[in-house]
């Protein structure tokens, strides 16, 4: 009877230490750190996009050459410092209207020194991989320009 009794107490014991131990280890586990984000702007082909990361991309989804991969970072290098200088020196809102203008034209500019460069086929395949207005990439907010919402539908019936 008292030996019965002993190994209940002495299973208890071990259980109860293990039971300790496998707890004790858990706690003692580091506690992972959530990944940290990056500095600087988020990747992108957004308006502060480095021009030799632009040209790289170009470079491969367009299959530039050598030659045209030069020529190409030069004309979205020029084109990056003018639309620096665009913003840097924008003011009020008259400004802002002026300044809005002038980097849509600098764009189409920049998009016939690549077209002279580029092959036809290359050139089509740059627009249309080319965020434009109404991709959804522009705007406050990612909002449609004003005039160009899209009419609600009727209300239906049941």
């Amino acid at each position: 009877m008292q030996n019965a009794w002993l190994r209940g107490a002495l299973s208890a014991v071990l259980i109860s230490g293990l039971l300790a131990t496998a707890v004790g280890a858990t706690l003692e586990q580091p506690q992972q750190e959530p990944p940290t984000r990056p500095q600087g702007p988020p990747p992108g082909r957004g308006p502060g996009a480095n021009p030799e990361t632009r040209a790289e991309e170009l470079a491969k989804s367009l299959k530039l050459s050598g030659k045209q991969k030069n020529e190409v970072t030069t004309i979205l290098k020029n084109q990056h410092q003018q639309m620096e200088a665009l913003r840097n020196s924008q003011g009020g809102d008259a400004d802002r209207e002026k300044g809005m203008s002038q980097m849509r034209r600098l764009d189409s500019e920049t998009d016939a020194k690549l077209k002279a460069v580029l092959s036809a086929a290359q050139y089509n395949q740059y627009l249309a991989q080319k965020p434009g207005p109404r991709d959804g990439k522009g705007g406050k907010g990612g909002k449609p320009p004003k005039g160009e919402r899209p009419a609600k539908a009727p209300e239906q019936a049941e």
